[in-house]
């Protein structure tokens, strides 16, 4: 290599972090792998310097853009390059004002079990929890209520609980499931909609990634040939910590779209990529050094250092990585019937108990309260599917053991503690609590994650369905004091889809299915690279003129859980239940039987808002089909030219009650208008949609502008084209590289 492209090579391997997010030094690299010396210099050296020493802004003076320049020199030739970090406030301080109470029930004779945080109001209108240390005492023997006190570390308040002890406690039901979704090989998008071009898009750039660059960590860290494939880079470069987990995120994105597309080409990717994996877990077996059954893209020495609870970032989360991978194996396996990928399932699941049932709960507890470093991704769900593959009961402790009190114990009492927690921490969490539920039928669980969506959604959400700025929760109903360029990431927005998917196979309710439609069509449809280089946003922009960034070889979270959802797109249109076939997403696509016989074909015709169900063979159960919220107003619906008389909805639903024929053709006629949503986190702004799309004003314009009026607003050159006042509009879907508006000041 010349000079010019060792300093190239030098500079595309740099990583120093998540800059998105920054809150501790930062390690600058002096020098780069292949000779390339670095100098740094930094644009504000008050909030960050020259060494990489971190200063934050103190709370009230907002988070702070610090560009960072590095200059690689090698053999007289130089080269910069440039890195944006944000730098986030110091967090306010907090002056506890009351505690709240626990109150518990618990079977006399037997020791209740008291939460390890208690909830805690801030003189500041803030709710959070706080670590606790109960008193000790004596069960009752017969019914009466106890009172326990306990210390709180970090106040002068006195944490309080009754435990009313009880003869008899009888459980309480949660609901039973009511439907499953149709497997995802038995759907497929039909081509001419946004949905069918991303996963093209997408599927294209799987196919040419090399497998062995994804197998590059894992077998360097075992010292297996690395067969020349190039290193990784971004989150997943040699020095990165929390290397490994784009390959499990590529690994569920290989099963996913092979079934999503049936194209042979993945299943032989998958095969590969499993094969080899099992050869690394066999080698680190095979140096003495590790337990039997670890797997990763390092050594076991992150998870020894958390477990003194070391820090972000000297560590980065190694049971979040662990979870990706895990993942990643078990879609291999339920996807794509790869045996092995079961195998080396099990020998994980059995290493994680095996690692954590040593450890107390306290130790527990505190592991996972930790920012970032104590972030287990879905762990907890992911070793209960581990369990109901292997049966093994151990396995199902396991996944208890990633049990997380300082979410769950305010979930379960439906209080929102959720203000400056870190949001995709936690919503796969919540994930894993319905797994749990699913597992164990234990009430609590349900509880958990159905307290926590109607939290989430209920003052959490912008108008797109993501949640979080700078990957935070905010208080509740503050969503539009956070329209920056770091807003709705999103990583939040794919769990949360998977969290509204659990609930509904409990509930059937159409409310879940607005929620899931709106935040699938304009955050997660949005999210897309319009070019076939697997690009999805990590944050999407909502602020003024904000532009879409794809990071492309920064391997990000984002960039991960993007390779899975191109594929997810149509994993939750049909779901079905002993007596109905529920069409739950307007998206045009085909659902065929178990022997690949077409059933019905959903299609758009002639215009927006106008969809054909049509029948290509006799259906035995009632269609069941959700109206979404935005077209229940005034809109029609025919079967074989005939109007149907009785359009009322059930729960968000349109039944046909009559078994639907081969040759029918039901034909829905939405009623596509302009409207404008009103914010209740902030009265002044407003957003404006089109029948399901949030639209996006086309403008540079760093201040907010005004709202147009809806009567302003028309359509020109075809389809999904508007203009209002001058002023081009467009679905926010659509929106490439164009800076936009989706939020306005209401008139």
């Amino acid at each position: 290599m010349n000079a010019a492209e060792i300093i190239k090579k030098d500079l595309d391997a740099i990583y120093i972090g998540n800059l998105s997010t920054v809150d501790d030094d930062l390690t600058l690299p002096e020098n780069g792998k292949y000779g390339a010396q670095f100098t740094w210099e930094t644009g504000e050296e008050r909030f960050i310097d020259n060494t990489g020493k971190v200063h934050r802004p103190l709370h009230g003076m907002g988070n702070r853009k610090v560009t960072l320049t590095v200059t690689a020199t090698y053999e007289g030739c130089s080269e910069s390059r440039e890195y944006v970090a944000t730098v986030l406030q110091e967090a306010k301080e907090n002056i506890v004002k009351e505690v709240r109470k626990v109150v518990l029930n618990a079977q006399v004779g037997e020791e209740a079990h008291l939460p390890s945080v208690v909830i805690a109001y801030t003189e500041d209108g803030r709710r959070m929890t706080m670590p606790v240390k109960w008193n000790t005492y004596e069960p009752a023997k017969e019914e009466t209520v106890v009172a326990v006190a306990g210390v709180i570390d970090g106040t002068e308040k006195e944490a309080s609980a009754e435990i009313h002890y009880k003869k008899e406690i009888v459980p309480v039901k949660g609901p039973e499931k009511k439907v499953d979704y149709v497997p995802l090989g038995q759907v497929r998008l039909k081509e001419g909609t946004l949905y069918y071009k991303y996963q093209k898009l997408m599927e294209e750039y799987l196919l040419g990634i090399d497998d062995d660059q994804m197998l590059y960590n894992f077998r360097k860290a075992t010292g297996l040939d690395t067969k020349g494939a190039p290193p990784m880079t971004g989150w997943d470069e040699e020095s990165c910590k929390l290397k490994g987990h784009t390959t499990g995120h590529y690994l569920s994105g290989i099963a996913l779209a092979f079934a999503a597309t049936g194209n042979p080409k993945f299943l032989d990717k998958v095969n590969y990529m499993v094969a080899e994996l099992k050869k690394c877990q066999d080698a680190f077996a095979a140096t003495g050094k590790y337990h039997r059954g670890f797997l990763s893209a390092y050594s076991e020495e992150q998870f020894d250092l958390l477990e003194v609870y070391t820090k972000y970032p000297e560590i980065w989360a190694p049971y979040y990585t662990l979870d990706k991978i895990m993942s990643g194996l078990y879609d291999c396996h339920v996807l794509a019937g790869n045996e092995t990928a079961k195998e080396i399932l099990d020998l994980m699941g059995d290493w994680v108990y095996d690692r954590l049932s040593r450890l107390p709960k306290e130790t527990l507890d505190k592991m996972w309260a930790m920012y970032i470093a104590g972030e287990f991704g879905g762990m907890l769900g992911t070793m209960v599917k581990v369990y109901e593959l292997t049966g093994k009961e151990n396995h199902l402790k396991a996944a208890k053991l990633f049990e997380n009190e300082k979410l769950f114990y305010p979930m379960e009492e439906e209080c929102d503690t959720l203000e400056d927690m870190h949001a995709n921490q936690h919503i796969p969490q919540i994930i894993g609590a319905m797994d749990l539920y699913r597992a164990t039928g234990d009430e609590i669980y349900w509880e958990i994650g159905k307290n926590f969506w109607n939290i989430v959604t209920g003052g959490h959400t912008y108008c797109i369905g993501g949640v979080g700025e700078t990957e935070m929760f905010h208080r509740a109903n503050t969503t539009c004091s956070y329209l920056t360029d770091k807003a709705a990431e999103s990583c939040a927005s794919y769990n949360m889809l998977r969290l509204t998917s659990q609930l509904f196979e409990y509930t059937r309710s159409g409310n879940l299915m607005d929620y899931y439609d709106n935040t699938l069509r304009n955050h997660i449809l949005t999210s897309s690279s319009h070019k076939c280089d697997g690009g999805t946003t990590y944050f999407l922009p909502l602020g003024p003129g904000g532009r879409k960034e794809f990071f492309l070889s920064e391997n990000s979270c984002c960039h991960g859980t993007g390779m899975e959802s191109r594929f997810r797109y149509m994993e939750n249109i049909y779901a079905q239940d002993e007596d109905a076939l529920y069409i739950n997403l307007l998206v045009d696509s085909v659902l065929t039987d178990e022997n690949g016989k077409t059933m019905i074909e959903l299609q758009s015709v002639d215009e927006e808002g106008v969809m054909e169900i049509r029948c290509q063979k006799d259906q035995k159960k009632v269609l069941k089909i959700h109206i979404p919220a935005w077209g229940q107003k005034d809109f029609n619906v025919s079967v074989n030219g005939k109007v149907l008389a009785d359009t009322a909805l059930h729960d968000g639903y349109l039944v046909i009650d009559a078994d639907p024929k081969a040759g029918d053709v039901i034909r829905l006629e939405l009623p596509m208008e302009f409207r404008v949503l009103d914010n209740k986190s902030d009265a002044a702004f407003v957003n404006l949609a089109y029948g399901p799309y949030i639209l996006a004003a086309l403008s540079e314009e760093k201040e907010f502008l005004a709202a147009p009026a809806v009567e302003e607003i028309h359509m020109v050159d075809g389809k999904l084209q508007f203009e209002a006042n001058g002023m081009k509009m467009i679905p926010l879907p659509k929106v490439d590289m164009e800076a936009y508006h989706v939020y306005f000041h209401k008139e």
